[in-house]
């Protein structure tokens, strides 16, 4: 392991391990002089790099030796592991890492070829695509894999799978034919349009565009089922079935060879990430991660601006660049670079196929860079510093409690508290009330009996929160208000609810109701910005408090509800309630029943089961 000099810089690897994302993806490890060293694929990237930072190393012997070294890593996400794989192993060729085994066996991975352009179009598996006018798919990261594609496509497709050579000098079809896997171009009467539409099914398949496909051959079988043949309708049928069950879940990409760069943005409030993939080859080649901070611009114009100038200082410019969304200034920005670049650019935002995929990618990695980032108590002193000034607090609060109210019909009143501190639910401290209001539907009431206990409680324990959310409006506010008021506990005190004001009722402008936060002193309610992250932490505890209460509600009328006499014979247990019941079906079984067979049921003595069964007569 590490000598007691590295001691420093391994303490500061496993805190940024504390923040690696839980996902597939590959990660890179650097020296002191930012060279890569070593290179990794992992299910969960966190889980993966604890093995070497968590102290004892992953068993390999290398790892020691490694370790010396490191002085920093990143991280890649990877949508699926298949991806993570192929990343590895083309980050490895680049980099080249001391630390990694280089095989001799350098194949590349098999991809599927078809050159639209021959007379009769095959599947062709090959190994390194070339520019050749053909369309490529794939790669598969496992030969199985690519199997089982070809598999579904020959059991639907009927396409020649036979070598030019063969084609052209059969004189009969072969036993593919003879099983309906092709259609036999090389003897029988196949016009190219026909063969050609195959071909296109193919593609389909291959794309995972398999519903204009089923389409078809759902046609086919519907006009051979009409014209009485059906021996080929259940031709048709038993292709359906195959292209039904098959699910490509594949993220297969037309390989061309293309060059791209494709940005991912993740924001915040001020904060953001940016992610860029660049893709080279037709594989993603580099990520470049940026941070964000205090960005007071809105999101187009930040889009904008970071592509700008990402290829500031000379940066290679591909021939298409990827953006997360439409931008206004799209067609500006692409004269720009391609006046910069001296060539076609092409500035796109696909929403569909493998681009958009990628675009996906590049998101989550800028997600996960972003969250990474910022730790739970930097955002919290962020949002805390916001709530503080909007509500004009002395200090930023740390405890914030809510407070909720549940009844039904005026019974069963029961109210519940709900602790976050700094910023995350304290479930230990979280407080059920039975509120003395039955038969009473007072929520103001209520708020006030619950606020009152827990300001005398939390003053005789010195066990006050920094701020207390009422969830509710100016009346529940007020009735919080009074209860610290008569209780003599200072304690800041606000409250939030959805409403609408007058006026927007009148405008029939706003079809959603906004936050509000009804602040002490304040004649107005403040409505909140539904996006900004302080908005986001009062609607969460909002809705903490209330899934709590509901919860409790319901336990408690299930428990007034399903009360019998059984529960008011002291001596028989919650067990024997139970045994009593799920044997005798009711109370008036348990009374008719012999006194011995009550006792044996309930497992009481006789005595108990003589007081149960006198107990039931008199409620008779």
């Amino acid at each position: 392991m590490p000598s007691s000099g590295n001691a420093k810089q391994l303490a500061y690897l496993r805190r940024q391990v504390a923040h690696a994302p839980e996902a597939p993806g590959v990660y890179l490890m650097r020296d002191e002089n930012k060279a890569v060293i070593y290179i990794g694929k992992a299910k969960d990237l966190r889980a993966r790099l604890r093995t070497y930072f968590g102290g004892g190393g992953d068993g390999r012997f290398q790892i020691e030796y490694l370790l010396q070294r490191v002085a920093s890593f990143e991280t890649i996400v990877t949508q699926t592991e298949s991806q993570a794989f192929l990343l590895e192993r083309d980050l490895i060729s680049k980099h080249k890492p001391r630390y990694n085994i280089r095989l001799k066996d350098d194949k590349a991975y098999l991809s599927i070829r078809i050159d639209e352009s021959a007379e009769w179009p095959m599947l062709e598996t090959v190994r390194r695509p070339e520019n050749d006018g053909a369309t490529y798919y794939g790669p598969f990261a496992f030969s199985t894999e690519l199997r089982n594609v070809l598999e579904v496509i020959k059991k639907v497709v009927p396409l020649r799978s036979c070598s030019d050579s063969v084609l052209y000098n059969r004189q009969r079809p072969c036993l593919e034919f003879q099983i309906k896997r092709c259609c036999a171009p090389c003897c029988e009467p196949v016009s190219r349009d026909d063969y050609l539409e195959l071909v296109q099914q193919a593609v389909a398949i291959l794309q995972g565009k398999t519903k204009g496909v089923l389409s078809t051959l759902r046609q086919r079988m519907e006009s051979a089922s009409e014209g009485l043949r059906f021996e080929e309708a259940a031709a048709w049928r038993d292709r359906i079935e195959i292209l039904e069950k098959f699910q490509s879940g594949h993220s297969l990409i037309s390989f061309r060879g293309e060059n791209r760069d494709v940005f991912g943005v993740v924001r915040e409030g001020p904060h953001a990430a940016l992610c860029a993939l660049l893709v080279r080859n037709g594989r993603i080649a580099e990520t470049k991660t940026f941070l964000l901070e205090d960005v007071r611009l809105a999101d187009d114009e930040l889009i904008e601006s970071a592509v700008q100038q990402f290829y500031e200082g000379g940066r290679e410019i591909p021939s298409e660049v990827l953006l997360p969304r439409e931008i206004e200034n799209a067609s500006l920005l692409q004269a720009g670079l391609e006046a910069r670049k001296g060539g076609k650019v092409e500035v796109a935002c696909p929403q569909r196929g493998s681009k958009a995929r990628l675009l996906s990618m590049a998101e989550l990695n800028a997600r996960h860079a972003f969250e990474g980032s910022r730790t739970l108590e930097s955002r919290w002193t962020e949002v805390a510093a916001s709530l503080a000034k909007i509500i004009g607090l002395k200090q930023m609060p740390r405890r914030v409690e809510c407070v909720d109210i549940s009844n039904f019909q005026g019974s069963d009143t029961v109210g519940a508290l709900v602790t976050f501190f700094d910023g995350v639910a304290e479930k230990g401290a979280y407080r059920r009330y039975k509120v003395a209001q039955e038969g009473k539907p007072n929520d103001f009431a209520s708020i006030y009996e619950v606020v009152s206990r827990r300001l005398r409680r939390g003053a005789e324990e010195n066990d006050l929160p920094d701020l207390l959310v009422i969830d509710g409006g100016a009346g529940q506010l007020s009735m919080a208000l009074k209860a610290r008021e008569d209780t003599g506990v200072s304690v800041d005190i606000v409250a939030l609810a959805k409403m609408r004001t007058e006026g927007e009722v009148l405008s029939q402008e706003i079809s959603r109701k906004p936050e509000r936060l009804f602040i002490p002193g304040r004649e107005e309610s403040l409505p909140l910005d539904e996006g900004d992250p302080v908005t986001r932490f009062l609607a969460r505890i909002r809705d903490e408090v209330h899934r709590f209460v509901i919860t409790f509600h319901r336990e408690s009328r299930s428990r007034r509800v399903f009360r019998s006499v059984l529960d008011t014979v002291s001596g028989v247990s919650p067990e024997s309630r139970t045994r009593l019941l799920r044997h005798f079906k009711s109370i008036e079984a348990i009374g008719e029943a012999e006194l011995q067979e009550v006792a044996r049921v309930g497992r009481m003595p006789e005595a108990l089961a003589k007081k149960l069964k006198s107990k039931l007569k008199r409620e008779e």
